[in-house]
Formats: C-alpha cells, structure tokens, sequence
C-alpha cells in the first residue's frame, strides 16, 4: 500500500457520543453566516468550474488577513492537499522531507507516500516539544528539499517563536539554499478569549511556504478549503500547474462558503475564542484535579492539547485498560500512536463539544483513570 493505515480514520468514520478526540473548534452551521445577499448569491450560483488558482474573491480575503498579495495564494482542498502540492513540487524522487514527530499522522505518512525519503526529528514531552535547531541540522542533508514544521503543533498546541524561525530560515538560505521551509498554520488563529492572534509565517522569508485553512479555528472542516502561499512566482506557477492536473480545481460551491465565512470570521472566532477558552479553563482544572494520574503540556493555541499518563500509575496493562473502558464509556480518545508517540500520550481536544458536555466527559474519564491506575506505585527502572 503507498499509504500505511492509521486509527485516525476512526475520527471520520466511527465517531463516539463523547467526543475528546476531535480537534477543531466547534462546528458552523450555516445559519451563522445566513444573510439575504449570501443567499441571493446561493441561488444564482453557477455549479461551473473554478479556477485553476481559486476564486480571485476568496484569494484577496485570505491576502487581506495575511498581508500578503493574492497573486501569491493558491486555494486548496484544505491545508492537507497544500501540504501534498508543496512536496510534489519542491522534490524528486530520492529527495529528503524532513518533518517532526509527533504530528499529524497524514503529514507523516504522505511523504513515503509520494516516493521521497522521510526524515522524522523526534521532539520531547519533557522538553514540551520544542525543536531544537542544532539538531534540526545534524539530520538536514544536501538531498533534504523540504522541511515541514507545524506551529501552533498537532496533537500538542505548542508553538514555534519567530526568532527560532528566522534563524532556520536565514542558515537554510546559506547552507542550503536549494531547501525551502514549509510551516503548517492550521491552527494559528483557534487562540484563546482576548489572547492575541500569533503572526502569521506568510510573506516573513523569501523560502517560507505556508500554508491553512478553513477547517479547524473557524469550525469549517467539511468545506475542504485551505491555502497556500508562496513569494516565488515560479513556484505558485508550478503548485496551480499540479494542481490542475490532480483535481483541476476546487469546488465553487465551497469556495463561495468560504468567502462568507472569511467575511464573517471576526464574529465567527470571536465566538469559538471565548468557547474554547472556557475549554481550556476547564480542562486545565480537570488536569489539576488528577496531578496523580496524569502530566500536560498547556497548549499556546489550538482547541487540543496533549495529555501523559504516568509512569508511576500506568504499566502498559492499566493503559490498554484505560483505552477500553473509555471506548466502553462512548468517550472517543485520539491514542497518540497514531501521532508517532506511544499510546501512554493522547490527544485531548477541548473545543468541540458543548461546555457542559465537555465536563460531564471529562469526570467520567475521571473515574476511568481511577479505576485503571495501580493501586500502589508502579517501580521505575534506571532508565525511565
């Protein structure tokens, strides 16, 4: 098989009434962006073809929030087909990806798939997943043309700093000028009540590719719009030109949706914002609560974030126990295997369901961690 199968497809196909593993912000319905001259424009819709590069209308919204002009974007069937461009179009086969671990299971898996060499940098709970730019280098090679990093991080919510940036951007210039650095946005904008809004990558550095989407900050994953940027007029005339030849063009009908729910995003994050911020009060307190049993990185942005059952509670016997009764209890758990970490890591999404819902779960997993965990201390070897 090109692709390996991953449980993650369970998210999509097999979904529980308690649903901790999803991490977008809460869903829109359409009703939110419902107005007399979005529907006029409805009705009068031609179901024609769209454009090889995307809707002009869309591609000056998505310009406008990023600051960067839309002769620059190519819209896309959500940031993961982006993400699939970005590699088709920067390496041959034989050439290196170089990516982090854990992540997002399809950007992991995608580029095997695609017939170039994985390099994967390991990154640490402990050190709360921050990359290391020495040893982002140890592992870059002249065959390496890509590099593909993820700020705000799936499954953990953990950021990359501007400053961390530029520097791998400025040494990739000098050491290997022919390597472009792609940054994974998706989450960038699902932050927290007043928090601020983290710049955006777009437009920061000649050989920076970045892309987004629609799906997860503004609660709009089924429309499969998502973006891509680039300065490097060759290089968007090249990610269209493959982009016509896979799926010709992206759905107009989601392409107009898209246009409304961006002209109407300031109250549509407005609204998932506080939501999500209650979330992570919430869960934070959950977390608190059960010190015991359990570790957290808190999360900079992102409806998600990444939860650790100790060592000293949880063999490999009372983990696989945990998982059982929970799926026993309806509660979906994203197991973070499918990430590329063990399964004593989840991921634990707190903007999706109801705030009341979210609680009630959460006590639940409660009296699950209770019930599983050693009764007397797990001993620890040296090594652990």
């Amino acid at each position: 098989m090109k692709f390996p199968i991953n449980e993650i497809i369970s998210l999509l196909d097999d979904r529980l009434a308690l649903n901790l593993a999803e991490s977008t912000n809460k869903d829109l319905i359409l009703e939110e962006i419902w107005d007399e001259s979005f529907k006029q424009g409805l009705k009068k819709l031609k179901l024609e073809y769209g454009t090889s590069q995307g809707d002009e209308k869309l591609r000056a919204l998505v310009g406008k929030k990023l600051k960067v002009a839309k002769e620059h974007i190519v819209i896309t069937n959500g940031a993961a087909f982006a993400n699939f461009l970005a590699m088709l179009c920067s390496c041959e086969i034989g050439d290196e990806v170089l990516t982090v671990q854990p992540n997002f299971p399809p950007t992991m898996d995608l580029i095997e798939g695609l017939g170039f060499k994985r390099k994967l940098l390991k990154l640490s709970f402990e050190e709360k997943y921050q990359l290391s730019e020495d040893a982002l280098f140890k592992i870059i090679s002249k065959k390496t043309k890509l590099i593909l990093l993820v700020t705000p991080l799936n499954p953990s919510g953990t950021t990359l700093s501007r400053e961390k940036v530029e520097k791998i951007s400025t040494r990739l210039n000098k050491e290997y000028p022919e390597c472009r650095l792609l940054i994974d946005e998706t989450y960038r904008e699902a932050t927290y009540g007043n928090n601020k809004v983290i710049p955006t990558f777009a437009g920061f550095k000649n050989n920076i590719i970045t892309v987004s989407s629609v799906s997860k900050s503004h609660g709009t994953p089924g429309l499969r719009v998502g973006w891509l940027h680039s300065s490097d007029d060759n290089f968007i005339k090249e990610v269209t030109t493959v982009k016509i030849n896979t799926v010709i063009s992206n759905s107009v009908l989601d392409e107009y949706v898209a246009s409304q729910v961006l002209k109407n995003e300031t109250k549509i994050l407005q609204i998932r914002r506080i939501h999500v911020a209650k979330g992570l009060e919430l869960t934070k307190e959950w977390v608190e609560r059960n010190g015991n049993f359990i570790n957290w990185i808190e999360p900079a942005a992102g409806a998600l974030c990444c939860i650790k059952l100790r060592e000293t509670k949880f063999s490999q016997k009372e983990i696989e126990e945990f998982y059982a009764l929970s799926k026993q209890a309806g509660i979906q758990i994203a197991n973070g295997e499918w990430f590329g970490e063990t399964k004593r890591f989840f991921r634990l999404g707190f903007g999706y369901m109801k705030i009341e819902k979210l609680g009630t779960t959460l006590e639940k997993l409660t009296e699950i961690l209770k019930k599983t965990a050693a009764s007397q201390p797990i001993k620890l070897s040296h090594n652990k």
